[in-house]
Parts: C-alpha cells; structure tokens; sequence
C-alpha cells in the first residue's frame, strides 16, 4: 500500500483524535488486522483452544469471500473472512458492529452456505478425485469441519452474560439427562461478546484475552502499546494510523462515517420517539382531562334541566289554579312569564 503524504497524516490524526490505532471493529481496520497468516492461526489456535495434532499450522485465507447458490433464485452472500486449512477445516470469520432482527437466522444461514461450500470444495480436491468409485460412494455424505466465528460488537443475549460462547447441534433427550455432549464436532458457531468483554490489560492473563483486548480496545488507545508478542504486535503494526495507506485511512473513514451517520439518524430517531411521546402523553392527559370537564358539564346540565322542568312543572301548576279562581289571561301572562298561548292551553 502507498504512504499518505504528511497533510493526510495530520487530517487522519485530528479525526482518531490522537490514537495511534485505527478500531478493529469496522471492517477494513478488521481485515487489516488479520491479513497475515501467522496472525491468523494464532488468533484461531488460541480461540478454539487448539494444541499439539490439532493446531492449525498452515491456511490460505481470503477477504469479502463470495459465495453464490441457488436456492432456486440466485442468492449471495460474502463471507469477511474466509480460511481454508491444511488439515481440512473450513472457517469463516465475521465483524460485527450492530444487532437486527434477524441476526440469528444470518449466523445459521452463513453455516449453512459454510458447510455446503466446505463439501463442495472436499469433493473437488485432488485427494476426493483420487478415491475409487465405491470409496466416493462411501463418503457420500461426509462433511469436513465447519466453524462459524461471530465478533459482535453488541451485546448480544443468546451468550447469557458470557463474553465468548460456543454452539454445537445438540440432543434435547441428552440435555434433559444431564450429558450435554454435542452430536458431532464437525459443525460449530463461535460467538464472541465483545461488550461482555470487560478485562483490563492487567487481567488478562492469556493470549485468547489478549486477542479480544485488542479487537474491543486497540481504537481507543491513546498511546502505542507493545505485548512481546510477535502475532499480536505485528497485527497491531497493520492498524497503526502513521503506517497506514491512503487506501486503508480512506475505506476506514468512509466506514466510520457511514456508521457515524447511522448513529446520528438513529439518535435523531429517538429523541423524535422521546419527543412524540412526550406530546402524546400530554394529549392523553389534555383528553383525560377534557372529558373529565365534559362528564362534569354534562351532570350541571341534566341538573339544570330536571330544575327547570320542575319550575316549568309549578309556573303551570300555579298558573291553571289562577284560571280556575277567575284572574285575566293577561295578568297571568304578565306576571308568569308565559305567552297567552301556552295559558289557553292549559
């Protein structure tokens, strides 16, 4: 990658105020991170907890991996990272900033595409093709190792508080007895919490907490940090803001502003909600309030009527008995307020 020139450096500088780290939890500064391959199989061995047979000592790996499939539409779908290792495991790594609805059916779905691609890929190799027909036949259904890595940056409650957690296929009958042994160790998510991750640098105490004190924390510090630990330093070599290509500053601008936007529109979106809710509480106590006032007004005014029709009821009544004592129609008109009319009618 080319150096930026100097006035770049400064511009990138003010804008990570000061860090000397670009943050490992967007994606290009991810990648950047991880593109090496020692960087990546110690990063691996120490998070799966893999040792001596089992250790990854050698892989190819590939970033924005696309994988196509038809399911019957065409559908897509792009890995971060993809790894393939000497011994067969199928591995797929992804950064992830934000929660949504269906973040647990994208884990799933991704395995999915993982697991058909890794037998796919094992029936393509040079050691598949070589097997006799009946040996092919055998192996029909046979699946290589797949593991889904997931480095969330949201606290995500599947894990039940846990910073890192591991999920296999298991049996709900073998649960239920108490020997919670998963089926087959071919197939396996590994979800990292990094909000959950919460160790200090005097904490941790090895090289898996080192890994994730970097990813979670490395954006944040303020002054150059060294662990006399070739993987880890040189990862955190990659990221370092004065070493980093125009290309590199420029991608992890773009993903930060694109984040920061979303940010903003979503704060925008919650006061908008905090606000609505505030007028509609008001307007519901206004209307409380309001028909509070109309039930009172409408009591006032039935009481009034039943008054009035009860005056009504003793003008007449007084009225009819000054007829029948011989008063003039117009004396009682005058003095009772009412018309000639209504005194005939009577």
């Amino acid at each position: 990658m080319k150096k930026q020139n100097v006035s770049n450096v400064e511009r990138i500088r003010e804008s990570y105020k000061g860090r000397p780290y670009l943050d490992p939890t967007y994606d290009p500064a991810f990648k950047e991170f991880f593109d090496d391959e020692t960087t990546l199989k110690e990063f691996l061995n120490h998070l799966l907890h893999l040792e001596g047979k089992e250790k990854i000592e050698q892989l190819t790996f590939s970033f924005d991996n696309h994988l196509r499939l038809r399911t019957p539409y065409l559908k897509e779908i792009v890995f971060d990272i993809y790894a393939t290792t000497a011994s067969g495991r199928f591995i797929n790594i992804e950064m992830q900033r934000a929660n949504h609805s269906f973040f647990l059916d994208r884990v799933i779905l991704y395995n999915a595409f993982l697991t058909i691609n890794a037998k796919q890929s094992l029936e393509r190799s040079l050691d598949f093709q070589a097997l006799r027909d009946f040996e092919k036949q055998h192996k029909l259904y046979e699946l290589p190792e797949t593991i889904s890595i997931w480095v969330c940056n949201f606290d995500l409650k599947e894990t039940n508080g846990k910073y890192i957690d591991t999920w296999n296929l298991y049996s709900d009958a073998a649960i239920r007895e108490g020997n919670a042994i998963p089926i087959t160790q071919k197939n396996k998510y590994i979800i990292v919490n990094l909000t959950r991750f919460t160790k200090s640098l005097k904490e941790i105490k090895n090289p898996e907490d080192a890994w994730l004190y970097l990813l979670k924390n490395a954006g944040k510090f303020d002054k150059i940090q060294e662990f006399e630990n070739f993987a880890l330093d040189s990862a955190l070599e990659r990221i370092r803001v004065d070493f980093a290509g125009e290309e590199l500053l420029n991608a992890q601008e773009s993903s930060m502003l694109t984040q920061g936007e979303i940010n903003c529109r979503l704060a925008e979106i919650a006061l908008k909600t905090e606000e609505f809710q505030r007028k509609s509480e008001e307007l519901n106590h206004k209307t409380e309030e309001f028909q509070r006032k109309s039930e009172k007004l409408r009591l006032e005014k039935e009481k009034m009527n039943v008054e009035y029709q009860k005056i009504f009821a003793e003008k007449h009544s007084m009225a009819k008995a000054l007829l029948q004592d011989g008063v003039a129609i117009e004396v009682i008109a005058k003095h009772f307020g009412l018309s000639e009319e209504e005194i005939r009618a009577l």
